[in-house]
């Protein structure tokens, strides 16, 4: 098909995927749900999310002849990060939702997987949702801490890299009922359907994710050395710089074979299923071919899913 007449069948297939969504404003987002639980995300988003290559993030190998499309600011909530101002911030000629590093519009870093806005372990061993605005003691009632992680032990203490988060089955969060066996069991409700929404294919709620994806090996995306994120994809096999973790399983979201999801590109060769990765009334997009999300999601894993709120 001619470069002209491709453009305009993807143009018509964006115009269509954003007036089924009934897109309007000025943000793009991100959105999936937890395959354990079976929760749905905001916006009826679920069971997507995450970053593909040229669709958000890790693919790259897309249409070389179809041009991106125009960059438009994303914000979170009222701010504007580094994965939402259509800059290169990097200078790895990536920028915003197509580099594999941006996991949403609420992370200020295209550098590491680290979110940027907060250190992480600011609040000490205490975790609440990782994809969204802020972290800690947050408002989504999703609950944990290191304390939890049977990793955190000497001499290391992952993930977190904290004395004071060694591990302790009898760990309590402060002002929140409930053991470490409670916290990796039951997540509650509300913290599914606000934070399962954001929470990337191959991830917990909790920023512990598969990496590589499909090897079963999990690290902490919050992972830092001298107060800056330290895991990156060129690094994830070095535990020193992507700390091991082990994962919470009730907000988890896996990456199954036919997915994308953070750490993987593309789908395992066997899959067959017409390359739509996205679970019903979520639009998939592929920034590589064109394919962009409306002005109130943001392109993860290949799904076009809600904003952060």
């Amino acid at each position: 098909m001619p470069r002209l007449e491709r453009w305009i069948s993807i143009a018509s297939s964006v115009a269509l995927s954003a007036f089924l969504l009934g897109a309007c404003g000025d943000e793009l987002s991100v959105g999936q749900d937890f395959a354990a639980g079976g929760a749905s995300g905001a916006d009826g988003a679920s069971g997507a999310g995450g970053t593909l290559g040229g669709a958000g993030g890790l693919l790259g190998d897309g249409q070389a002849d179809v041009e991106p499309p125009e960059c438009s600011v994303v914000k979170c909530r009222d701010q504007i990060y580094q994965c939402g101002d259509c800059h290169d911030n990097d200078a790895d000629e990536l920028k915003d939702a197509a580099d594999p590093e941006c996991l949403g519009a609420c992370d200020n870093t295209e550098d590491s997987f680290h979110d940027g806005r907060t250190d992480q372990t600011g609040t000490r061993c205490r975790q609440d949702c990782y994809f969204d605005r802020d972290t800690g003691a947050g408002n989504d009632d999703c609950h944990w801490t290191h304390q939890c992680d049977p990793k955190s032990v000497a001499d290391a203490y992952p993930p977190s890299g904290d004395a004071e988060c060694a591990y302790d089955a009898n760990a309590r969060i402060p002002g929140v009922l409930g053991t470490c066996v409670d916290h990796a069991s039951s997540q509650s409700q509300t913290c599914k359907d606000i934070c399962g929404p954001l929470t990337p294919n191959g991830c917990d709620c909790f920023g512990c994710c598969e990496l590589p994806a499909g090897s079963g090996r999990h690290v902490y995306l919050g992972s830092s050395r001298d107060g800056r994120g330290s895991c990156d994809p060129s690094v994830v096999g070095d535990p020193e710089r992507c700390r091991p973790c082990t994962y919470v399983p009730d907000c988890y979201n896996p990456c199954t074979e036919c997915e994308f999801c953070v750490g993987r590109g593309a789908p395992a060769p066997t899959c067959t299923n017409g390359g739509s990765r996205c679970p019903p009334g979520v639009v998939a997009c592929d920034l590589s071919a064109g394919i962009a999300c409306d002005a109130r999601h943001y392109c993860v894993t290949g799904c076009c899913a809600p904003l952060a709120f």
